[in-house]
């Protein structure tokens, strides 16, 4: 009976402003946990975090990076055809960036019930991955190209144009979006088409070749600079901060 009444008194004492450990009150003892321990407060249960900030950043950083070099920066001659270029500085950033993130992102976007996000950044996540393959020596297969530079050439420009083609299918799905991934989706296009010509005119005109690649570079960088807004504005809530990055909402009836 005594251990029954001690029982109820503290079930009492729970119910009755939340005393626990000594009689402090539970909201204090929150209060004192999240200014000391977590960055914001407790989360509501079952709440799950958006992964979208996360496939576009990693996005944004590898195609930046490429995207300049393209365009011949730091690079011999400005020449991204080079012997020395843009196969070596992108290849970290392809695989876990651009890679192995970004497709992480897309498995979380399967998560929280988003098929465009899934789909768009599971496919992009194996462009990175795909991409880097074609720079590992060990799996021969710009070496299974030898002597025949335009086969190779043509080989990459069927890749991206590929590539391409998928990105107006996605640039369609975004219409009812909002006017910022719209914009990453129509740069990506012009940057996907441009750089695939360079390759198929690579071997018969060099130098044109060169120019349209860095054309199809800064089409690159205007697209990895916006998707970088896109993922920020993501990060950008009431729990953190008091920026807002503004994304163009399209009101239904516009679309």
């Amino acid at each position: 009976m005594a251990a029954q009444d001690e029982t109820q008194a503290s079930a009492a004492g729970f119910q009755d402003n939340h005393h626990v450990d000594g009689g402090e009150d539970l909201k204090a003892q929150l209060h004192r946990h999240t200014g000391t321990v977590s960055q914001v407060p407790f989360p509501p249960f079952g709440k799950l975090a958006n992964p979208g900030p996360l496939g576009l950043i990693g996005f944004a950083l590898t195609t930046f990076v490429l995207g300049l070099y393209q365009c011949g920066a730091g690079l011999p001659n400005s020449n991204p055809e080079g012997a020395v270029g843009p196969d070596q500085a992108v290849f970290g950033l392809a695989i876990l960036m651009g890679g192995f993130a970004q497709f992480v992102a897309g498995i979380m976007e399967f998560r929280v019930g988003n098929t465009f996000g899934t789909t768009v950044h599971c496919c992009y996540g194996a462009f990175w991955l795909s991409f880097a393959m074609f720079l590992i020596p060990s799996l021969g297969i710009k070496d299974a190209y030898a002597g025949d530079a335009r086969a190779f050439s043509f080989a990459l420009g069927i890749y991206l144009i590929l590539w391409c083609f998928l990105t107006v299918m996605f640039l369609v799905a975004a219409l009812r979006t909002n006017w910022t991934i719209i914009a990453v989706f129509f740069f990506l296009v012009l940057a996907f088409l441009f750089l695939s010509i360079a390759q198929f005119i690579a071997t018969e005109h060099p130098q044109a070749s060169i120019n349209v690649n860095k054309a199809g570079g800064a089409f690159t960088i205007i697209c990895a600079a916006i998707a970088f807004y896109a993922g920020g504005s993501g990060l950008m809530t009431e729990e953190t901060t008091f920026i807002r990055f503004p994304l163009g909402v399209i009101p239904r009836g516009e679309a």
